[in-house]
């Protein structure tokens, strides 16, 4: 019976001895696999990097591009609303000058020569002018708060 006990003994020995070489090789193979695993990982997010890097130029491109055409045409805009602005200002002032014209041809003679008058005064005292202006917007004001309460 000795012999029988002996011979498990040594059958459970080498089967340990035999699951700690295996145990040893898939060791071993998980660690190379992991390591391939990890190298992969690495060469696939380096890869990613380096497109994200190029779209991210692209749209950069594109972006200046865009930023470019839009400047100009609000270039553009400008300089036509420039143009059409100081052609309504000449068409502005062109029928305020005819429709002065006609408010003093339809002015008596009397009421001419009191409004000449006037003009002359007010270029040769302009300061006397802006009193008069400023006084006639504070009793403006103050009649407009009359009103309001």
């Amino acid at each position: 019976m000795a012999d029988t006990t002996d011979r498990a003994k040594d059958a459970l020995t080498g089967m340990k001895g035999g699951a700690a070489d295996l145990a040893t090789k898939a060791g071993d193979h998980a660690g190379s696999a992991a390591s391939a695993a990890g190298e992969k990982a690495a060469d696939l997010a380096s890869k990613a990097g380096e497109k994200a890097g190029v779209l991210a130029a692209k749209a950069g491109d594109k972006a200046g591009d865009l930023a470019a055409k839009m400047g100009d045409k609000a270039g553009d805009l400008a300089v036509r609303a420039n143009d059409k602005a100081g052609e309504l200002a000449a068409l502005a002032g062109d029928k305020a000058g005819e429709l002065a014209g006609r408010a003093r041809e339809a002015m008596p003679p009397e009421v001419k020569d009191a409004a000449d008058k006037v003009v002359a005064g007010a270029r040769n005292r302009p300061w006397l002018v802006a009193a008069a202006a400023a006084g006639l917007l504070l009793v403006w004001r103050a009649a407009r708060r009359k009103n309001r309460t």
